[in-house]
């Protein structure tokens, strides 16, 4: 299995010969293509535009998870939607009698998502796209930017250390918790919850705990140990331990299989 910058480093290198072939025809870094069902605008100078080109999904493996999870007539939140590598995804799985809403708070990466929906006006019927990011109480600061954006082109000043991320900012995004969302806008049930925030997860969690409490959704999160030392040494040990107080139990999405509940058994395995 490939570390983040083996993978990122596997990735500029394909984005080298992608680039160097289009120009050769005369194209450039942007394209318009169909995957998977779905229509997109990439740039080919980003990880999740480029992974969309070449495997026809961005995470082709967990998008094979997810699946079978997802009913037509479900409602699914993507937190941390990103350009909507998987809210177009999620939208198709629904289908016409169910919802998503797709919570994305970085002006970069929402106007990819809004460009992204226009292509797909079917799915992008069934989607509700918020630039918000969620806290744990309302009257939070929000910072002035977080990671969005993964850049494969030519090398940038400002990008982490560890994930090669670079952060992008926040102006036009709003603070809400999840719970006053779903008040406000009526949400009747929620069956899956897919949370990518990197390392953020505590504090969208703690503004969660109502509508997890009422409905109960299966929820696709990751836990990177690395990601959330970032924030707190305790960060990545209340996830586990709120999730837990909740009654959730762990499993792998990919196998399926029972893995240990508390912080300390999470982390032996990684």
């Amino acid at each position: 299995m490939f570390n983040v910058k083996q993978k990122m480093m596997i990735a500029r290198l394909l984005n080298r010969g992608l680039l160097l072939a289009r120009r050769l025809c005369g194209r450039g870094p942007v394209a318009r293509v169909r995957r998977r069902g779905v229509n997109w605008d990439l740039d080919l100078n980003e990880g999740l535009d480029l992974s969309i080109y070449l495997l026809g999904a961005y995470e082709p493996r967990m998008l094979r998870a997810y699946a079978p999870l997802i009913r037509p007539g479900d409602t699914v939140f993507d937190i941390g939607a990103n350009i909507g590598a998987h809210t177009l995804h999620f939208a198709r799985l629904v289908g016409a009698a169910g919802q998503v809403h797709a919570f994305e708070p970085t002006d970069f990466a929402f106007g990819k998502l809004q460009a992204n929906l226009r292509l797909n006006p079917e799915c992008a019927a069934r989607v509700r796209s918020n630039q918000v990011f969620l806290v744990a109480e309302e009257s939070a600061a929000l910072p002035g930017s977080v990671y969005s954006s993964w850049p494969v082109g030519e090398a940038e000043d400002g990008v982490h250390e560890k994930h090669l991320g670079k952060a992008m900012s926040l102006a036009e995004a709003r603070a809400l918790t999840v719970d006053s969302y779903c008040r406000s806008q009526g949400v009747g049930r929620l069956d899956l919850v897919k949370i990518d925030v990197d390392g953020h997860e505590f504090a969208v969690l703690q503004g969660f705990r109502q509508t997890l409490a009422r409905f109960r959704p299966k929820i696709l999160i990751e836990l990177a140990p690395f990601v959330f030392d970032e924030v707190s040494p305790a960060a990545f040990g209340e996830v586990v331990d709120f999730l837990s107080g909740l009654g959730y139990d762990f499993c792998d999405a990919y196998s399926g299989k029972r893995v240990p509940s508390d912080a300390a058994g999470l982390r032996a395995l990684m």
